[in-house]
């Protein structure tokens, strides 16, 4: 976490509803919004957990757990899990220079060959440590790398921005801002008054998280102090954008009630299971971009600040590039992603990233984190096991189903389906149903 330094704030608060109208600030504030757009969403619930907030960020949660739960010896390396759990921005060297970085310590750690003897050029490093290097030693002696982005990180210079209760970021001069000034000049000037907030990293995460469901979360946070209540999502949308991937084309089986017409649980292979688990490592950025904006929070206002931002206020398109198309970093991504979501290729000077995938004598893996071939059962739910006929007996009970009245159901997922999936159990979405969401819309084989 970041030092315990605050940001002081200036706030016009309508006395009437005892709401935040907006907020004047300078970059620190700003960039540190638009951060929330590159950070993963396995360590956006990781941070949840830690903090004072409980959330419930639609299936997310019970992905996460699954993970953790899950036996080690599922996965293809031990770092596969760590990848999972404790994702890597790509933009972590810039997130360093900020003044409130909410991601921790742990994000921004690399490794190298414990074996003082081993020669490899060039120099291999890694994001975990427990991650065997070729000569078999453990690469966990931590190294100090050093990348120079400048002390600029999204917004230039000393730039003053407004920013709206429902977290709209605006610039002086600009159409959005006249108007937002126009109705403040019809409001009694006996009910409007200034007020100076300051605000520490726990405000900051606040925010983000009170983001996926609030419509007013400076007010909420900054002014009612309603951070310490459960946050819940209710909200969904149907349309994903056209960037799917190729690699979309896998069977799941149903195990589905017949006479209630639910589907209790499934069973799938790791295919599958890697495609539910790669939704951990995602960037906010690039889920916002690829899903339709019927959010019931207010945390796409924020992505489309940055694009509707002049370019004289942005630091650079890289920058840019960072906030809205964020990539996964080196050796993160697998070969055919159902999602289509890219993978930066950036290289330390005489330093390579070693895939923590790979195991004993590969040097490159093009698959998934779990090994294969294998089945798991997923719920409803999307809570992931090993396949258990005893588990499934379970299900069965726990929804009154009678052995006798079930009926399997083999259906591919394809790019229609993943997207579909995808929509309804992205973490700004309250889903209860997933996979009966899916019973129908999916082709009968």
């Amino acid at each position: 976490m970041a030092d315990e330094s605050r940001i002081s704030l200036k706030a016009l608060v309508n006395k009437g509803n005892n709401r935040i109208m907006f907020v004047e600030s300078g970059s620190d504030f700003v960039e540190t919004l638009f951060s929330f757009l590159s950070i993963p969403i396995g360590t956006i619930i990781r941070l949840a957990r830690s903090h004072s907030v409980p959330v419930e960020i639609g299936c997310m949660n019970n992905l996460y757990a699954s993970v953790e739960k899950l036996d080690v010896q599922h996965f293809r390396t031990e770092a596969c899990k760590d990848m999972l759990l404790c994702p890597r921005s790509r933009a972590g060297a810039t997130l360093k220079n900020l003044k409130f970085n909410i991601e921790d310590h742990e994000t921004t750690r690399y490794f190298r060959c414990s074996n003082v003897s081993c020669q490899s050029s060039p120099t291999k490093i890694s994001y975990y440590s427990c991650v065997r290097c070729h000569c078999g030693y453990l690469m966990d002696r931590e190294i100090n790398l050093t990348v120079n982005v400048g002390d600029e990180v999204f917004v230039k210079g000393l730039s003053r921005l407004i920013i709206s209760d429902h977290l709209q970021v605006m610039a002086p001069g600009t159409p959005a801002i006249s108007v937002f000034f126009e109705k403040l000049g019809s409001m009694d000037s006996n009910s409007i008054e200034e007020v100076t907030m300051n605000i520490g990293v726990d405000e900051v995460l606040n925010l983000l998280l009170c983001s996926f469901v609030s419509k007013t979360p400076l007010t909420d946070i900054l002014l009612k102090n309603t951070g310490n209540q459960p946050i819940y999502t209710v909200s969904y949308t149907q349309m994903l954008g056209d960037t799917m991937g190729d690699g979309a084309n896998m069977s799941v089986k149903l195990i589905v009630s017949k006479s209630k017409k639910v589907v209790c649980y499934a069973e799938a292979g790791e295919d599958f299971v890697n495609f539910l688990f790669s939704f951990l490592i995602l960037p906010l950025g690039f889920i916002l971009k690829q899903i339709w904006f019927d959010l019931k929070g207010c945390v796409d206002h924020l992505y489309r600040s940055v694009q509707d931002l002049d370019e004289k206020f942005l630091k650079s398109h890289f920058c840019n590039e960072l906030l809205l198309s964020p990539k996964l970093p080196p050796r993160f991504c697998y070969k055919n992603h159902p999602l289509g979501i890219g993978m930066a290729s950036y290289r330390f000077e005489s330093a390579e990233i070693v895939d923590p995938k790979c195991q004993a004598n590969e040097k490159v893996c093009d698959q998934g984190f779990l090994k294969g071939p294998a089945m798991f059962m997923v719920t409803d739910s999307l809570a992931v096991t090993s396949i258990s006929p005893i588990l499934g007996l379970s299900i069965l009970n726990e929804m009154n189903v009678p052995i006798t009245d079930i009926e399997v159901k083999t259906v591919y997922v394809g790019k229609e389906e993943v997207s579909l999936i995808y929509n309804f159990c992205f973490p700004l979405l309250d889903i209860s149903s997933v996979l009966n969401i899916q019973l129908v819309s999916l082709t009968q084989v």
